[in-house]
């Protein structure tokens, strides 16, 4: 996005590689152990809200074209990181916490399977939207993952989940 839609230079997506290498390294344990105060349930929901809140913000990011578009994709990549930071470190302990004991194994290889199909095929759907224009690749992703945070939201509780 940043060199193909933005004209900007390679530069610009290895910094924010950098800068997602190094906040994930440097926040990860201290962000998980401060959502660990919090219920599963909501810390869930606020990571879905904050990456819905991303993905929207990509959208505005790349209505801003050359020049400009750079430095705002950055900073909303900041955002999207501290998501999947706040996500990382609650979508598995909550898997974990709701699974019967007989089945905690099933849960955790289903719960990675998924994840891990996710992450094979967004690269496919990404590529599918992308020539779209910018509002079918991030408005798609902000709606599903807003109404996918909801859903975690108003679920009713299962098996008395904090």
């Amino acid at each position: 996005m940043l060199v193909t839609q933005l004209d900007a230079s390679p530069v610009w997506s290895a910094a924010v590689f950098v800068t997602n290498t190094v906040l994930v390294v440097t926040l990860q344990v201290p962000v998980t152990v401060l959502m660990s105060r919090y219920s599963r349930r909501s810390v869930l929901a606020l990571a879905g809200v904050i990456l819905g809140a991303s993905y929207a913000g990509f959208l505005a990011a790349t209505s801003l074209g050359p020049g400009p578009g750079a430095p705002a994709v950055a900073a909303v990549s900041v955002v999207c990181t501290l998501g999947e930071i706040v996500y990382a470190g609650s979508a598995t302990a909550l898997v974990t916490h709701l699974a019967p004991a007989h089945a905690l194994g099933r849960a955790l290889a289903r719960f990675e399977l998924s994840t891990g199909f996710g992450l094979a095929v967004s690269p496919t759907v990404i590529t599918a939207l992308a020539p779209h224009g910018p509002t079918a690749l991030w408005g798609s992703l902000a709606t599903v993952t807003l109404l996918s945070a909801s859903a975690v939201a108003t679920a009713p509780a299962a098996r008395n989940v904090p």
